[in-house]
């Protein structure tokens, strides 16, 4: 069979064939984004600085570790180098938790017991949801160095992102006595006596009869009730949702002095 000729046309299109070969062949040029940790490297003096925390009297490599993941955020995906003062008003705009997050990053590379007093300052003053963990070894050193102005502190950072009890331990003056009656920070069990005399149970007792007369009948007749942060609860009403619910059993001698002030079957007398 004979062979067909070329058109004229074949060799331009095998020609431009081949051109579009050698054009899907380059490489596409790779883009180049700013390297945080380099970026860090040049930045670090200024930025610990500016966040106040030189007087911690780190190493670099130390500093480096407390702040390179926040750092690498506030510098995002760029290609153009951003000042150091914008890096720094970013991690500015979200400084407490920021402040949480270094003094986590801290207690990582230091055991509590080997950090500095300055260091065991920063981390009480900036500590909040994670003092629920920290508490009972912060409380710990801070009591062996005897540093009762951050023990202060930290009891009243306690009350407001602890697990806040109704019962105040009698050892450590927390709020953290626990529903099995043991001190959630510095492990102290309290007595049932204990609990009796600080929630002062007969007057607590005898002012809920004033208000719910047959509460105060099924506690005398069982012989115990609830108590939380919402008060007296007497035992068909107590709290399902509540964990810092105590029950209070009463002794003979307390139903017997409740009994004198009144009388199961009548109303609470006029005072």
């Amino acid at each position: 069979m004979p062979r067909r000729k070329k058109t004229a046309e074949q060799p331009q299109e095998e020609a431009k064939t081949q051109t579009q070969k050698t054009q899907k062949k380059k490489p596409t040029k790779k883009e180049k984004y700013v390297d945080p940790n380099e970026l860090l490297d040049e930045y670090l003096d200024e930025i610990i600085n500016s966040l106040g925390l030189a007087y911690l009297n780190l190493d670099r490599e130390e500093y480096k570790e407390l702040i390179k993941e926040p750092f690498a955020n506030a510098v995002g995906l760029v290609k153009t180098k951003p000042k150091a003062k914008t890096i720094i008003s970013r991690l500015q705009t979200n400084r407490d938790p920021l402040m949480e997050f270094i003094v986590m990053k801290l207690l990582r590379i230091k055991e509590v017991s080997k950090l500095t007093d300055e260091q065991l300052e920063f981390v009480v003053y900036n500590i909040k949801t994670a003092i629920k963990d920290l508490a009972p070894i912060l409380y710990e050193e801070l009591s062996k160095r005897n540093k009762n102005d951050l023990i202060d502190y930290l009891r009243a950072n306690w009350t407001r992102f602890g697990i806040n009890s109704p019962i105040e331990c009698p050892r450590c003056k927390f709020n953290a006595i626990m529903p099995d009656f043991s001190c959630y920070v510095c492990k102290y069990v309290i007595s049932m006596k204990q609990v009796k005399e600080q929630i002062h149970v007969i007057e607590l007792l005898t002012e809920y009869a004033k208000t719910d007369k047959e509460g105060f009948r099924e506690i005398l007749s069982t012989g115990y009730f609830y108590y939380s942060w919402n008060g007296v609860s007497p035992p068909s009403k107590m709290p399902k949702n509540d964990p810092l619910v105590f029950e209070i059993v009463l002794t003979k001698d307390e139903k017997e002095k409740l009994k004198n002030f009144y009388s199961v079957d009548n109303n609470p007398p006029h005072q």
